[in-house]
């Protein structure tokens, strides 16, 4: 994708003199903002959902979610050759939020709170339901003890192997810790609330999908989106700021900026310190290297290891106000 083809910009009926090449994509500057032009492996079912779920949302009130650009057919892709375009509509400024930026980080948590106002009563399209947390705790404790299991088979182990081997028992007790907590809370009602009204998670709230605008952020890239309980966004965002910056801004100053625009249910602080505590870094890299016979131990994943492992006493002291 060398160049971007005019009949591609006719289709979409985008009417450009600056157009402006990024890895992976095209910028294209319009009177009425930023178009971002690129083509896609997703399937167009793929594509149709997501543009369902941007159209609900915005019939709702939120309109910052990155919307398809319509073909003159009325499609949200186009078909050239082989390859599948996509158009969408960006803010004038779109730079990923920068969580050492407080006034950014209050600004995310803020649009959150609007996106999940908005994204509840999903239209009847395919999307996902997500397995309730004690499911997908128990089956993670599962794998742990599995894990362990083949750790201990070789006949030399690895670098990983004893680092997981020395720090599985505080994973053990932490996922042990998870379920625990959630059982002793309302959590199921919730869930099955969740899904009943078919509220949506987005479930990747990561910087590249939280854009900077004026006085708002945008919300990207629904790949990933579920019916879920609401407040597993919010866990993730608050781990992902506490693993992204200098932790500055206390949880709990977080939640209430949240809760100040869309109040939480009863347990809900219980409920989060549950998904917070949960070794989610941890688990994702020892899935990833049990999953697969290896000879040899990737450099990335121990590296990764020795990351997550030396941040687990601050991260853990972070979250340690919502008990």
């Amino acid at each position: 994708m060398e160049k971007l083809s005019q009949v591609v910009l006719d289709a979409f009926g985008i009417q450009t003199r600056c157009i402006k090449k990024e890895k992976g994509y095209f910028l294209c500057s319009t009177e009425s903002g930023l178009v971002k032009v690129h083509t896609t492996s997703e399937s167009f079912e793929a594509i149709r959902l997501q543009h369902a779920i941007k159209e609900h949302l915005a019939e709702r009130g939120f309109f910052q979610t990155g919307r398809f650009r319509l073909t003159k057919t009325g499609q949200p892709y186009i078909l050239i050759g082989r390859e599948a375009y996509v158009a969408t509509n960006l803010p004038p400024k779109q730079p990923e939020t920068n969580f050492e930026n407080e006034d950014e980080v209050i600004q995310v948590f803020q649009s959150l709170a609007h996106f999940h106002i908005a994204a509840s009563n999903m239209p009847e399209i395919n999307i996902p339901v997500a397995l309730p947390l004690q499911e997908i705790y128990t089956r993670q404790l599962a794998e742990l003890t599995q894990a362990g299991k083949q750790a201990r088979r070789g006949s030399r182990m690895s670098d990983f192997d004893v680092a997981f081997i020395k720090h599985a028992p505080h994973a053990t007790k932490s996922i042990e810790y998870a379920i625990n907590q959630i059982a002793s809370t309302n959590y199921i009602p919730l869930y099955k609330n969740a899904t009943n009204i078919k509220s949506l998670c987005h479930n990747a709230l990561k910087e590249e999908n939280l854009l900077v605008a004026a006085n708002t952020t945008y919300i990207v890239n629904f790949t990933q989106a579920t019916i879920d309980l609401q407040l597993n966004d919010l866990a993730t965002l608050i781990r992902r700021y506490a693993h992204r910056s200098s932790k500055c801004i206390p949880a709990n100053r977080l939640i209430d900026t949240y809760s100040d625009i869309f109040p939480l249910p009863q347990d809900a602080h219980h409920i989060l310190h549950a998904q917070l505590i949960f070794p989610w870094a941890f688990m994702k890299l020892v899935s990833q290297y049990y999953s697969k016979k290896r000879n040899w131990t990737p450099n990335g994943l121990i590296n990764r290891m020795d990351t997550t492992l030396a941040e687990q006493e601050s991260y853990e002291s972070y979250i340690s106000a919502l008990t």
